[in-house]
């Protein structure tokens, strides 16, 4: 029998959550790609709780977070874009840790540091709060639609024709992320500082 260790675990759950989304994220398909038995692999994993922990943890430490460059708005925009790259190279990593309510050490880090860096910004404490709570969920919620949109068909001419403003946008444009996460930065800072 294989050694198991999280690592592993972590690893062979990943790949079936980005090969075969959620309907592969079953512990008795973790245990079949490690080649145990279910039950060896409960002697690791607690409970598919714990198992998304361990797929969080694995996605989130594959790419380090931004070093701080001391200019809070231009740090923000770092770690939106690493969430953003986070989110792109494991879309269901982010659903299975919404549907589980994991955290993990590297999603805490990450908290702490984008509260930092609002703090930094000049705000008080309260609000400072308050801003980075709610530019955390606006870009999550951004990142649910690009990745709702990449998976939804474009309309087709015929369909365009009959409406002649409509406009096919890409479905993940960096352009329009980039645009948005600042745009809401500033906004946020602009409104919560009078």
């Amino acid at each position: 029998m294989p050694d198991l260790d999280p690592d592993r675990i972590a690893r062979a759950a990943l790949t079936l959550l980005d090969t075969q989304g959620q309907a592969g994220f079953t512990m008795r398909a973790v245990a079949k790609a490690l080649g145990v038995t279910p039950m060896a692999l409960y002697h690791h994993v607690k409970d598919k709780a714990a198992l998304a922990a361990l797929v969080v943890e694995a996605a989130s430490g594959e790419r380090p977070l931004p070093v701080a460059s001391g200019d809070w708005r231009e740090d923000l925009w770092r770690i939106a874009l690493w969430a953003r790259e986070s989110t792109l190279a494991h879309p269901e990593v982010g659903r299975v840790r919404s549907l589980y309510r994991v955290w993990t050490p590297s999603i805490l880090r990450m908290n702490e540091h984008w509260l930092t860096l609002w703090r930094q910004s000049g705000l008080s404490p309260d609000a400072a709060g308050r801003a980075a709570t709610m530019s955390s969920m606006a870009i999550v919620g951004l990142m649910d639609q690009v990745l709702a949109l990449r998976d939804t068909a474009l309309p087709d001419e015929r369909m365009l024709t009959w409406l002649p403003n409509a406009q096919a946008a890409s479905h993940d444009s960096g352009e329009a992320f980039e645009t948005v996460v600042r745009a809401l930065i500033d906004g946020l800072h602009d409104r919560l500082s009078s």
